[in-house]
């Protein structure tokens, strides 16, 4: 199974509950790497699929 594929999967298999926390933690990564002025020159963009595949590969 690909990462991506790995990703897919868990993330379709999360409950409304950890998904709603899954969007909090996005959100508020996506603040901290804006307010960051080294890493908001490189327009960094956090997703779900980021921080589960980061997540996975820590596993």
């Amino acid at each position: 199974m690909t990462k991506q594929d790995e990703t897919h999967r868990l993330m379709f298999t999360l409950t409304d509950q950890a998904m709603a926390k899954l969007n909090q933690l996005v959100a508020k990564k996506q603040q901290e790497v804006a307010q960051n002025p080294e890493l908001a020159k490189y327009n960094i963009r956090v997703t779900k699929s980021n921080i589960v595949e980061d997540w996975l590969s820590k596993q």
